[in-house]
């Protein structure tokens, strides 16, 4: 999808973050927006600040892991602007996980707000864009989509799903005109695991001991940490178009991705030892993390 100017673009999860980086960096190029969120008020604030611009914008809130919602945005998306030529599947949650005590209720929301939401956008949408034969679909998964990383297991999951569908229904409408791809994030400076703090998925004994103010604390300071050398996401957006412009299906933002995948490829043996070398590091910072707040976190293993 080489030129964007004029054309129609649909994102989700556009208040924050990615979508929101992807909302004013389209809008420079001058694509047609219509953003929605369930983020009413921040949603607001970013179709505000783009109008400013000149830029055709519509917002509209939008529980993405609702069909109805979907259904209703893409009317109104469809009799304000007409026909989709970008849809940017971008709407994510992580919820934190306890393998002991797997909080199944945490488990569907996660697979309802990041997997389903993109089945949903492909029911609503996909019947428009193969009649019309062009589009292009953009799924942002997530590098924790391609190995088993250190995020909550249910968001892994999730985003491996994310990347199956996406390379499924590549080479199916790549016949029809229709372009697919899954962009794999590293670490970006979003807000997504600091909203998952809200949730109830911490290990019970240590909610009882520590209380969940305590260990919201812990586990934030943790996200502060990792934000503080994370990629702003204006800039993870722009290598994002790049990409998208070239019709590529994987999109990444770090060469440490690639490299993974490439050990996955050339030597299961190798992979193996890396995942696993890969937890400890993750488990020794926690642990030492943990210590300076008086929590020896190996109690509640």
């Amino acid at each position: 999808m080489k030129e964007l100017k004029n054309k129609n673009c649909f994102i989700t999860g556009a208040a924050s973050g990615i979508g929101r980086s992807f909302a004013f960096s389209l809008a420079k190029q001058g694509m047609n927006l219509f953003i929605v969120d369930i983020n009413k008020e921040g949603l607001e604030q970013v179709k505000k600040d783009i109008e400013k611009t000149g830029t055709i914008i519509h917002s509209m809130k939008c529980d993405v892991s609702k069909l109805n919602d979907i259904e209703n945005a893409a009317k109104s998306f469809y009799s304000k602007l007409g026909d989709v030529d970008l849809l940017i599947n971008n709407a994510g949650i992580g919820r934190s996980v306890n393998i002991a005590n797997m909080n199944l209720k945490n488990w569907k929301k996660v697979f309802e707000v990041n997997l389903w939401s993109v089945i949903y956008s492909l029911k609503v949408f996909l019947p428009h864009m193969l009649e019309r034969k062009s589009g292009h679909i953009v799924n942002v998964a997530s590098g924790a989509g391609l190995f088993g990383s250190s995020e909550p297991l249910s968001y892994i999951t999730s985003k491996f799903a994310v990347v199956g569908l996406s390379e499924g229904i590549f080479s199916l409408l790549k016949p029809y005109g229709i372009n697919v791809s899954v962009i794999t994030p590293a670490l970006i400076r979003t807000n997504i695991f600091h909203s998952g703090l809200k949730s109830d998925g911490y290990n019970p004994r240590m909610l009882k001991d520590y209380g969940k103010e305590k260990l919201d604390e812990v586990y934030g300071s943790i996200l502060d940490n990792l934000m503080s050398v994370a990629m702003s996401s204006d800039v993870a957006v722009r290598k994002y178009i790049r990409q998208i412009k070239k019709d590529q299906l994987y999109i990444f933002d770090s060469q440490g991705t690639k490299d993974i995948i490439s050990l996955k490829g050339s030597n299961m043996k190798e992979y193996e030892e890396f995942l696993l070398n890969y937890q400890d590091m993750h488990d020794e910072g926690t642990k030492k993390h943990f210590q300076k707040y008086g929590i020896n976190i190996e109690d509640y293993r």
